[in-house]
């Protein structure tokens, strides 16, 4: 690859635009032969990712270097929806890849070959690795319109979770939507939220509860006989711990008596005898799995069937603020 493109990149995050190439001297035949070498990938039209990048790249990470090419291949332009979210470092699920949404001076929503060009608004887009990106409420609210309530909630839940939006903030933004144009998708995206979700699958398993129609409370603190804090969970469903179980689920550390960091097989001890002492107290315990979630039927029929028939004791809402719910 020629080392001013190399330089260029360096300079932007690793993309480049072919008006980027031309103003360091290097023409499209250049560009042509980057591509046919593999140094480079061609993601659209005057669009292009350093192919070393781009091999290394998962899913998410190659979207948002596909939106930062496309963006620097319309000065001008803004990103928006969800690739704007993707820029802000926001987590994706069930997007498309193939779609790029900007904010344009056009008159009305155009679309071709995966593009889809948006009127302008008044709002102040945010600098991200020099391309522009719009604000994250309007981002959220955007991708609840064109990707749907899954995609824009487990993105608003890690927002909201990270300070980086408010529901207010979510809330002004579905006000300026018309009706005809989804303000109540919209409305029932964000009020389908929860800033307590700790991850993509806990905001997805949440998700699969309320179609479920299960009733549910998030990040609950199961106490002892005596009131004293004994684990925080997941969910509560109806009686029921319900906890979702990632890849490093016995990698990571679990409430307040596993506060230094211990290998697999300790986690996996003292995970056992948290949950001995979960169901000490009336709760049945389960797990959700990636796959599960996409089998919403058979988890509901397992909840309801776990549902403990007598009455339970008190348990606290992550708050610690000591009310009884």
């Amino acid at each position: 690859m020629d080392n001013r493109l190399r330089a260029v990149m360096g300079r932007q995050g690793g993309v480049v635009s072919a008006a980027d190439a031309r103003a360091v001297g290097v023409d499209q035949v250049e560009l042509r032969r980057s591509v046919a070498r593999r140094s480079l990938v061609r993601v659209r039209r005057g669009a292009y990712v350093d192919g070393a990048q781009w091999s290394v790249a998962q899913d998410e990470e190659r979207y948002r270097l596909a939106a930062m090419a496309v963006a620097r291949s319309r000065p001008g332009d803004i990103l928006s929806h969800h690739a704007a979210l993707a820029l802000h470092g926001l987590p994706l699920w069930g997007h498309d890849p193939s779609r790029f949404d900007l904010l344009s001076p056009v008159r009305q929503v155009t679309s071709r070959s995966g593009l889809h060009l948006h009127p302008s608004t008044a709002l102040v887009a945010t600098p991200i690795d020099g391309v522009p990106a719009a604000p994250i409420a309007h981002s959220i609210v955007g991708t609840a319109l064109t990707m749907g309530r899954d995609c824009a909630v487990v993105a608003g839940d890690a927002a909201l979770r990270a300070g980086l939006v408010t529901v207010e903030e979510l809330l002004t933004q579905v006000a300026v939507i018309s009706p005809h144009q989804g303000r109540g998708r919209a409305l029932a995206a964000v009020l389908a939220m929860d800033a307590k979700a700790e991850s993509v699958g806990e905001s997805r398993t949440r998700l699969v509860l309320l179609d479920l129609g299960l009733g549910h409370e998030s990040q609950v603190v199961i106490t002892d006989a005596f009131g004293g804090f004994l684990a925080r969970v997941d969910f509560l469903v109806e009686g029921v711990v319900l906890e979702f179980d990632g890849r490093g689920k016995y990698q990571r550390t679990r409430d307040v008596e596993d506060r230094e960091a211990r290998d697999p097989a300790d986690v996996l001890w003292l995970e056992k005898r948290r949950e001995d002492s979960i169901r000490g107290r009336g709760h049945p315990v389960e797990r959700v799995v990636w796959d599960e979630l996409r089998r919403p039927g058979l988890l509901g029929a397992r909840l309801r069937a776990a549902r403990p028939r007598s009455s339970l004791p008190a348990t606290h809402p992550e708050t610690f603020t000591g009310t009884v719910l």
